[in-house]
């Protein structure tokens, strides 16, 4: 038994509504299936309208607990989105800076609910740094050799010209950085005056959390944030291959949930990889109408999860 597994003051965090159920539903079965040592707690933020019958489906997979982002947050947002429509179907995303606060926990791993786990996790619960997360697109391009393309990208989205910037939609939080006072620094930062400078809007929670935190995260690499549309860079910067991820984070307009536009895998056919891979999983969850319905069925079928039929090329 590993340390991790005799700790309970441990949290999974994500946010959902009814348009993210299928999504969130897909997080919990893949990270307990992978993480059988989890003694914590798994909460859920409400982003929007969830339906109780959206809540059965995550409470029949574990004891899922729901939050609610505070109503400082929530007026925070409310004036920004109304300072800045662009942001307005943006504004549920604030609500991860909530991870911040939850200071009864020993370590918070938030994952966005378009994320599901293909490994074990428990490295990113024991690592006892404040913030851990990954790169962004920004600091692969400097990763490889384009500086000035990465502080040009920055300047527009997050109106200063960062380095060694992060991805939000995976981060470790611990330490120092799991106080009340951090999360309540975060949330202020919700105002339009923060926006000044920022050319394009819709970077939200990212945003604030580079610029708070700007050098002070710790960078691992893509296998716990690997994102599709960011495969080709993540395999030159890291020399990963999809099998190595330990979260698919199927960032983007396009979830697997979904059905994908009809030139979708022609504009981007590694995709496909990944969507048949989401399709594969959710086929092992427990009441799919084609789920395994004994041990040998289910063997084959996390085979065929393990090796998908789409195989990446040779890293260059």
């Amino acid at each position: 038994m590993t340390q991790t597994a005799t700790r309970s003051g441990l949290c999974l965090l994500t946010i959902t509504d009814d348009g993210f159920i299928d999504g969130t539903e897909m997080l919990v079965f893949s990270f307990l299936r992978h993480n059988p040592w989890f003694a914590g707690r798994i909460l859920v933020l409400v982003g929007g309208a969830l339906s109780e019958a959206s809540r059965a489906r995550l409470r029949a997979l574990a004891p899922v607990e729901f939050i609610v982002p505070g109503a400082d947050l929530d007026a925070r947002v409310a004036a920004l989105t109304q300072a800045i429509p662009a942001l307005k179907r943006a504004g549920p995303r604030f609500a991860s800076l909530e991870a911040f606060g939850l200071i009864e926990f020993e370590r918070v791993v938030y994952i966005d609910s378009d994320a599901f786990v293909t490994g074990d996790l428990s490295p990113l619960f024991d690592d006892p740094r404040p913030l851990l997360a990954s790169p962004d697109g920004s600091r692969y391009d400097e990763l490889l050799g384009d500086a000035d393309a990465a502080r040009e990208s920055n300047r527009q989205r997050y109106g200063l010209a960062l380095s060694g910037c992060f991805n939000s939609g995976v981060l470790s939080i611990g330490g120092d950085c799991l106080q009340r006072h951090v999360r309540d620094a975060l949330v202020a930062s919700i105002d339009a005056d923060f926006w000044q400078g920022v050319e394009t809007v819709g970077w939200t929670d990212q945003l604030i959390l580079n610029r708070h935190f700007a050098g002070r995260a710790t960078l691992l690499d893509g296998r716990w944030n690997y994102m599709p549309i960011l495969e080709a860079k993540i395999r030159r910067a890291h020399r990963l291959h999809c099998f190595d991820a330990r979260i698919v984070h199927m960032a983007g307009r396009c979830k697997p949930w979904e059905t994908p536009p009809c030139d979708l895998f022609e504009q981007a056919p590694g995709l496909a990889k990944f969507y048949e891979l989401w399709q594969q999983l959710r086929a092992l969850l427990p009441g799919a109408a084609d789920a395994a319905s004994d041990t040998t069925r289910e063997t084959r079928g996390m085979q065929s999860v393990m090796r998908p039929r789409t195989e990446p090329e040779p890293t260059p």
